[in-house]
């Protein structure tokens, strides 16, 4: 199901710009800082130096918003490689995973929103909703593959990405052990096996 839009009537560049900046800035660092439970409109509207009013024009809910600042802080934090080479592609965004997960404001944003989705229902589906877009960011990767020849025609994008990252997640939400290169490389070879052999199909 694709995602609804969740920004609102937001012009690039200018005033608007630095707004949305500062907002998603205030809510990374009120997740990191207070966790989702305690996170309100008016504390991330208090950390960004804006009127509550001013988020509410731009994002109709609370999750709409978090959704869009992690997106958004993905899409810094997470490149879109492209390589020439489905393995090599997933070797760059493995890296550049375990970069965010091993250490600093990734990995504590990806522990909170992780663990808190087990309790609140609103977080899970934010959370879901945010792996929706990583999936759509996986399409072209998976495309230009599948046009190279590297993978099977009827590849999902969703469960190759999910398949791929599964080992990295649980590696940190379980023993919390660095993620290595080596996890990594088992990551995408098997991530490959299964879709050569069909097993990751839309």
């Amino acid at each position: 199901m694709a995602s609804r839009q969740v920004v609102r009537g937001i012009r690039t560049g200018g005033r608007s710009a630095r707004v949305r900046e500062a907002v998603h800035a205030a809510v990374l660092a009120e997740l990191v800082d207070r966790g989702y439970a305690a996170l309100t409109v008016e504390g991330v509207a208090g950390r960004a130096g804006v009127n509550k009013t001013t988020v509410y024009r731009r994002w109709a809910t609370l999750d709409d918003l978090l959704v869009d600042a992690l997106t958004a802080w993905s899409f810094e934090a997470l490149p879109a490689p492209d390589s020439g080479s489905i393995e090599t592609d997933l070797h760059a965004l493995g890296r550049s995973l375990a970069a965010q997960l091993n250490d600093g404001i990734g990995r504590a944003i990806a522990g909170a929103v992780l663990t808190a989705g087990l309790r609140s229902p609103q977080l899970a589906e934010a959370t879901r909703r945010y792996f929706e877009q990583q999936a759509i960011r996986a399409t072209p990767i998976v495309a230009r593959a599948v046009e190279r020849s590297e993978l099977p025609a009827d590849t999902d994008p969703d469960a190759l990405l999910g398949t791929f990252r599964a080992p990295l997640f649980a590696r940190m939400v379980t023993t919390g052990d660095p993620i290595d290169d080596a996890l990594v490389a088992r990551s995408v070879r098997v991530t490959l096996l299964a879709a050569r052999d069909g097993l990751l199909s839309g």
